[in-house]
């Protein structure tokens, strides 16, 4: 359970944004995809902050919006800079115009990673 509070708290929420600007943009949909869902694997801090930076590592699929860009840059920010106290991973506060683009990241994940219905 500890695992989907710790993912669920890295999609809701995120610090301010320095930007990952050097994050590549030219990652396959799969690896993407496949790196994408290795948080819910995270455990703790330190396990979100890997999965920061290995994300970081794959970077995006060409044909990501810039809002949804810019949430992915917010997201691995976030994660990277996660840090726990009293055992729970401690939300940073966003502002709605990171809101707007943390949720256009997630619908992103959720229409390119998400198994083929059929």
């Amino acid at each position: 359970m500890k695992h989907a509070l710790l993912a669920a708290s890295l999609l809701l929420v995120a610090g301010t944004a320095v930007g990952c600007g050097g994050a590549p943009t030219d990652a396959s949909k799969e690896d993407f995809c496949k790196q994408y869902t290795k948080i819910g694997e995270a455990q703790s801090a330190d396990d979100a902050n890997d999965w920061g930076k290995e994300m970081e590592d794959v970077g995006t699929p060409e044909g990501i919006s810039d809002d949804a860009r810019d949430g992915f840059e917010i997201i691995v920010d976030a994660a990277k800079d996660a840090e726990e106290k009293d055992g729970e991973i401690k939300e940073p506060d966003i502002d709605k115009d990171d809101e707007k683009k943390v949720a256009a990241f997630s619908k992103y994940v959720g229409e390119e990673c998400a198994p083929d219905a059929g």
